[in-house]
């Protein structure tokens, strides 16, 4: 019996074997993938890469979804004295964009609770910026979207490898977001060394992700595809918009304890000697035309202008680009604005300061340039990262 018994073990084992040591080596190769393509980097180290004025390496990661520590790790040692903090939305400000240092910690904020995360992260660290210009989405101070909680500060750590990682190139070879070509060279070839320098799957595979400013580089998508005939909108946000859903969600006025927690951050900000200018990012002209259609549902807007007035805070309302010269054009989508957008929108921000008689913040000439050089686009041509050329991705019959 107990021979019987010792016989299954063995078979038991040898199958267990046989099909665990083909998994183990995959799992291996998955490891050196995940490696070279510089997703399992450290952050000081992606940051030095970063800071290597030979290369213009991105940081494009697939794995981590939250940037808060690889952001405040560089301000502190770029030592900007102008940074952007807000959401996505605000990623597209760039170094070139300003006359002072520079340095884009957006993308770490999607509400104010987040929003004080960053504020904190930046009065503890050894260096402060001298202006911050704060992007706030409107659907912050929307209670019924997102309703009032105490705070509490992140959880550390941030950026942490987790086991299931090494099962991710398994999905991205079966979803075809990596090709087997992809898998084999990046194993044999590490990502970083090569020329362009790219970190993360991102930037490997679309050269997209964030430069060494911080700033955001997308993925130019070259398909011209077909102009709209007028009965599709490829702005999704219009139908939530007539419909109140989601982020549109209807709202008459700013939760009160929303409004009160930002204007808390901005006076912290104002006490450290830092000059706060808060801006209401623009969305694409047809998205800003039906917010301004549905005005009587969304009257937070009005709120929000009222409350900074009162409170003696210089803000831009950039909610409708046409305001400054733009177009649908030189959008990304709906809420994201393009290169474009934002070099518009700081030549508008310096005209209303030096009316002011407040110092302007921008690159004047380069800015200037861009506009000129790149009207109706939404990226500015960087050989840096792509010479692909931009076509009409929004299908608008964009002239590119």
């Amino acid at each position: 019996m107990s021979s019987s018994t010792s016989s299954s073990e063995q078979r038991y084992l040898l199958w267990l074997a046989l099909f665990s040591t083909p998994l183990f080596l995959f799992l291996c190769l998955n490891y050196l993938f995940l490696r070279n393509a510089g997703e399992l980097m450290a952050i000081p180290t992606i940051i030095a890469l970063q800071q290597n004025p030979d290369t213009f390496c991105l940081y494009g990661t697939a794995l981590y979804g939250d940037t808060f520590r690889y952001k405040m790790d560089a301000l502190a040692l770029r030592k900007p004295d102008i940074v952007t903090i807000g959401s996505s939305r605000m990623l597209q400000f760039r170094e070139r964009f300003f006359a002072e240092p520079f340095f884009n910690l957006s993308n770490t904020v999607s509400n104010l609770n987040e929003g004080q995360d960053v504020v904190e992260g930046i009065l503890k660290s050894p260096h402060r910026p001298k202006i911050v210009i704060f992007g706030v989405d409107f659907w912050w101070f929307n209670g019924a979207y997102i309703p009032p909680i105490p705070y509490r500060p992140r959880a550390e750590p941030l950026h942490q490898f987790e086991g299931y990682f090494l099962f991710k190139p398994f999905l991205w070879l079966k979803e075809r977001k990596i090709t087997t070509q992809d898998y084999i060279h990046t194993i044999l070839h590490p990502a970083a060394r090569e020329d362009p320098c790219n970190i993360g799957i991102q930037a490997l595979k679309r050269r997209s992700g964030f430069a060494p400013d911080g700033s955001q580089y997308s993925f130019i998508d070259p398909d011209v595809g077909a102009a709209s005939d007028g009965q599709e909108n490829p702005f999704g946000e219009i139908a939530q918009i007539r419909a109140g859903k989601d982020r549109y969600t209807y709202a008459p006025k700013a939760d009160p304890r929303h409004a009160q927690m930002f204007l808390r951050l901005i006076g912290r900000l104002r006490k450290a000697d830092i000059e706060v200018i808060v801006l209401f990012p623009p969305f694409a002209e047809s998205v800003a035309d039906a917010l301004r259609q549905e005005g009587t549902h969304y009257g937070i807007f009005d709120d929000l202008r009222e409350q900074m007035r009162a409170a003696g805070i210089f803000f831009l309302d950039a909610t409708d680009p046409s305001t400054f010269g733009s177009t649908n054009c030189e959008f990304m989508d709906g809420v994201h604005s393009g290169d474009i957008v934002d070099a518009r929108l700081l030549l508008w921000l310096d005209e209303e300061r030096r009316q002011d008689g407040l110092k302007p913040v921008g690159n004047t000439l380069e800015l200037r340039r861009i506009v000129e050089e790149n009207a109706g686009r939404a990226m500015a041509v960087d050989p840096r990262v792509t010479t692909t050329k931009e076509g009409d991705f929004l299908h608008l019959g964009c002239k590119k």
